[in-house]
């Protein structure tokens, strides 16, 4: 177990700079649960820096003098294989001939940690025997659901998700000054940025790639990673082939209905083996499914659904045609973090709905020259379907409002994306 080659700081003192990158706002936030006893899990897609955030949160600690070098250890289980009790017996053996001291914390960094046999359970005893050892966790795939774990680190763990960029952070990390206040002063450049944007998917590493290799980096570095190596690991996947050729379909035609049976007929599958399919796509955060609106969850839950890839770079990279409109619209689910969509029997249809604390509120996307109150027919019926008031449409350049008695719809910019956060922000589902 080569615990010093993981662990440079032991030698100098410091992370090495090549291991730390350029520091995201979220670090602020996740250096405070460092003081707290509960474990901290990081989970996220691959590639989004999950790792480059544990070595900004250890260098962090080291500067604090918040821990010496030897009080920290880092492990990863994409790496090498091994047992939580195996690395701390090699530490303190090999590292610091000594138990684990009793009077300071020792700093316990486990990357992709669901690659761990019966990871909950094994966190869980180290974590009761050892009150002076911190845990932080990460993991490329929705772990704090996974079987066993609020059985068993229930009350133990504080979990984050870790994004790709998100917008604001993007125009940062790429040295694009726009001012927010005067959007559009700077339609042009929002446009293009917001283009860029749609083909990176906020991933840092794909910020200064060409087409081609960023093409190349999404569906091998980590797509083909995913499907091939990382849900195999998990799941009794016998034909990964046709995980792919899920997520290839959701890429060409974002916002898809899913109908199971349909699709299982066309690729020649049981639709129970799509279905579940669709459940480890969405287990590895690669795909989001939405759910047609109705004020009773459960009633939600068994009506259509309809489904995004999480990134709109991954609709970009393996389905390059792909309408615009839908890229958007598959852009604005994601940022939204939209849980609802709406269909009647009436095929009267809404692409996003955001369930408020004030009641529903429907977001249609429109990509279009000319926006007439025509377009926005479905908004007003599922308004005045569910009592509400106000409903929003995304355009490509319209700006205006429609009524309906004391109904209306706002329409604005895909653009205008501060004035777009300013309105819906609040209503996020995160």
């Amino acid at each position: 177990m080569d615990l010093i080659t993981f662990n440079p700081w032991w030698r100098d003192g410091r992370v090495p700079a090549d291991l730390l990158g350029k520091k995201r706002r979220l670090l602020a936030g996740l250096s405070e649960y460092m003081d707290l006893r509960q474990a901290l899990i990081l989970y996220g897609l691959r590639r989004v820096g999950k790792t480059t955030t544990m070595f900004q949160l250890i260098d962090g600690l080291l500067e604090r003098g918040e821990a010496g070098p030897y009080d920290v250890i880092y492990f990863s289980f994409d790496e090498e294989r091994g047992d939580i009790r195996e690395i701390l017996s090699a530490y303190e053996r090999e590292i610091i001939g000594e138990d684990l001291p009793r009077d300071r914390r020792t700093y316990l960094f486990l990357d992709e940690v669901q690659k761990l046999d019966n990871w909950p359970d094994r966190v869980k005893v180290v974590y009761d025997m050892y009150p002076n050892v911190k845990l932080c966790l990460s993991g490329s795939a929705a772990i704090a659901i996974s079987k066993g774990v609020k059985e068993s680190l229930s009350g133990r763990f504080f979990e984050t998700r870790i994004e790709p960029l998100d917008f604001d952070e993007y125009l940062e990390f790429s040295g694009d000054d726009i001012d927010k206040e005067k959007e559009k002063v700077f339609e042009l450049r929002i446009r293009r940025a917001m283009d860029a944007f749609m083909a990176n998917g906020g991933f840092i590493e794909a910020l200064e790639l060409t087409e081609a290799q960023r093409n190349k980096y999404f569906k091998e570095g980590l797509l083909e990673r995913v499907i091939y190596r990382d849900l195999p690991e998990s799941f009794r996947i016998n034909t990964p082939d046709l995980l792919y050729r899920c997520v290839r379909i959701c890429a060409g035609k974002p916002g898809m209905l899913l109908d199971y049976r349909n699709l299982g007929q066309d690729l020649g599958y049981d639709q129970r083996t799509i279905a579940a399919y669709f459940s480890y796509l969405e287990y590895a955060l690669l795909a989001n499914k939405l759910y047609n609106y109705s004020p009773n969850l459960l009633t939600s839950e068994k009506k259509m659904k309809k489904v995004y890839l999480s990134s709109t770079a991954f609709s970009k990279a393996l389905s390059p045609g792909v309408d615009r409109s839908a890229l958007i619209e598959q852009l604005f689910a994601n940022i939204l973090g939209a849980r609802f969509f709406s269909r009647t029997p009436q095929k009267d249809e809404v692409d996003i709905v955001l369930a408020g604390d004030g009641g529903p509120v429907p977001v249609e996307v429109k990509i279009r020259s000319d926006i007439r109150k025509r377009d926005a027919a479905p908004l007003f019926k599922f308004l005045h379907r569910h009592n509400a008031a106000r409903g929003y449409m995304i355009s490509d350049g319209t700006e205006t409002s429609f009524s309906d008695g004391d109904r209306s719809v706002e329409v604005i910019p895909y653009w205008m994306y501060w004035t777009l956060m300013d309105r819906l922000g609040g209503l996020l589902n995160r």
